[in-house]
């Protein structure tokens, strides 16, 4: 499979599959669902257009947009190169645009995805263990605030890495889905301390207890899971005396650091800077141990 097979595929097939989105079509062209970026969105505000020879999409919440190549380039965080390895090696089962069946009516009445969580235990299957050894996270650590979750979404049976956050849901990781079931929110880990280190994700928090153990119990942690819940919580984060920020090196988490800076002054202290050659603390720890 080439990019110009995959910018051919169905893309409100792939992200139904992918994700379980219900997509509410206001014509046979024009087509909504909820946006992979933001899955606990009430309203879709991801819109695919079928004008045009390929599938084109906008994401009305962060402003993106392109062909489907384009949507896993950002989705993935990666490269042209690694759009193709992802299409390559994943089991998802891909079809063109001319076998997608549209069931109309039924979707047009789904507005949220059925999901049931069946099981939480510790991480012990191949595939995520596998997972986890690609991303170079210590089962070890990441069995201290993980578990490996089954769950059962629009009828089928999916398991993966599950990092419970305040709201009592879960940011479910594998090779192949970035997701959040129940409802999005921060995580917090209290070691009842006065300062707090503050990560973007799950992963790259478990980096951190990796390269300093010895800090493991010695702040609080908050992991925001999505960089848009940081202005949510700056009331909550201006509870700390000492506030440092792990984010990533991008616009994103740039912009993060400045508006915590301008928030709450001196209290906060960037201290990404060991890793400013890596785009985040995960792709430091990949490379240090490749």
């Amino acid at each position: 499979m080439n990019l110009n097979d995959i910018n051919k595929l169905d893309f409100v097939q792939l992200l139904m599959k992918q994700f379980g989105v219900n997509p509410l079509y206001k014509s046979e062209k024009s087509i909504w669902v909820i946006s992979p970026f933001r899955p606990n969105e009430l309203t879709p505000s991801f819109h695919i257009s079928k004008m045009y020879k390929y599938d084109i999409w906008f994401d009305h919440g962060n402003g993106l947009g392109g062909k489907i190549v384009d949507f896993y380039l950002h989705y993935l965080k990666t490269d042209l190169k690694g759009v193709l390895k992802y299409f390559n090696e994943n089991s998802f089962s891909f079809q063109k645009q001319n076998d997608f069946l549209i069931e109309r009516n039924i979707k047009e009445t789904q507005t949220k995805n059925e999901y049931e969580i069946l099981k939480l235990k510790e991480i012990s299957s191949f595939p995520l263990i596998q997972y986890l050894e690609e991303r170079k996270l210590p089962l070890e650590i990441v069995n201290r605030y993980c578990k490996e979750i089954h769950y059962k979404l629009n009828g089928k049976y999916y398991y993966a890495i599950a990092f419970p956050n305040i709201q009592n849901g879960y940011e479910i990781r594998n090779k192949y889905v970035k997701m959040c079931l129940v409802k999005k929110d921060i995580s917090l880990i209290k070691n009842n301390q006065n300062q707090v280190k503050i990560f973007e994700s799950w992963s790259d928090f478990i980096s951190y207890i990796f390269l300093f153990p010895a800090q493991e119990f010695l702040s609080d942690f908050l992991i925001l899971n999505s960089i848009s819940l940081l202005r949510k919580k700056s009331e909550l984060i201006n509870n700390y005396k000492k506030i440092e920020t792990y984010f990533d090196h991008d616009t994103a988490g740039k912009s993060a650091t400045i508006f915590l800076e301008n928030e709450l002054k001196n209290k906060v202290k960037d201290d990404s800077s060991f890793y400013k050659n890596f785009k985040d603390l995960n792709e430091f720890i990949i490379h240090l141990k490749g």
